[in-house]
């Protein structure tokens, strides 16, 4: 079988993918009898394509989904995990889980009411409680771990 004859499963794995490379790719094509076009795709569109314009929303903790919008997105403010939650009208205390927390994390605490701010904050390995006065209402509250 002449080489150009060989189908894309008999050809030999590539031992590494270094920058230049070609990739066979095989786009949906009607005018084709086999309803595919076959083309040549440099790894540099390849990898622009993956990370702009492929959207990623289970993987993302940002308004933006791929991954070149989240970067410019995040513009240098990096966090391990971002939790929210509400401290409910006389409450005072609110607690979040995470993997992401541990005793050396650093923790950004926010509220929903200006000038409002916890009392005591106590961190421990997967879980952060803070505790408030009891507000009249109830209380947005966001923890961003880093």
């Amino acid at each position: 079988m002449a080489e150009s004859d060989k189908k894309i499963s008999q050809l030999d794995l590539a031992g590494s993918f270094p920058v230049g490379s070609l990739i066979v790719a095989s786009l949906e094509d009607e005018h084709s009898g086999s309803g595919y076009a076959s083309f040549k795709v440099p790894s540099e569109l390849l990898a622009s394509e993956i990370l702009s314009s492929y959207s990623w929303p289970l993987l993302l903790n940002t308004t933006s989904k791929s991954v070149t919008g989240a970067i410019n997105e995040l513009n240098g403010k990096v966090y391990k995990s971002e939790v929210t939650g509400k401290l409910l009208a006389g409450q005072t205390t609110i607690s979040f889980l995470s993997a992401a927390i541990t005793t050396s994390s650093t923790i950004d605490i926010y509220t929903d009411k200006w000038g409002v701010n916890p009392e005591s904050v106590t961190v421990s390995t997967g879980s952060v409680t803070l505790t408030f006065e009891a507000q009249a209402s109830d209380l947005g509250v966001k923890v961003r771990v880093s």
